[in-house]
């Protein structure tokens, strides 16, 4: 959700996200918005329907696995990451790595797991 709430906002502000050399457009946050949205909706229809769990983890944990490895090239190799009309800092991305990455890591054992015992189930 925090990737989400921050293109949201960013459209409400009309401020700036810029990501190395691509400055996000209107209709490149509001594409964003929607695929967020799209996540976030299989995620919470996952709860109810068993089906829908293991593409939700997998699909959570493959999306945020690149938006922490932006971060993690960005800590090796720095490029212009701007935020509302900020710099973010690398310690901002270092954060990032520290809570996006092992997030989308469990997400992604997450779906292994479920889906090596549905597979024992049959």
């Amino acid at each position: 959700m925090p990737h989400w709430a921050c293109h949201y906002y960013r459209l409400e502000t009309n401020s700036d996200f810029v990501v190395g050399s691509w400055d996000f457009s209107r209709v490149d946050s509001i594409v964003s918005l929607v695929v967020y949205s799209g996540l976030v909706a299989l995620n919470l229809l996952a709860i109810q329907a068993n089906g829908f769990r293991i593409i939700a983890a997998a699909l959570t944990g493959i999306g945020h696995l690149a938006l922490g490895s932006l971060h993690v090239y960005r800590l090796f190799y720095p490029y212009t990451f701007k935020v509302f009309g900020y710099s973010w800092s690398h310690g901002a991305s270092l954060r990032e790595v520290l809570i996006v990455v092992p997030f989308s890591l469990l997400s992604l054992a997450v779906a292994i797991t479920a889906g090596a015992k549905r597979t024992r189930l049959k």
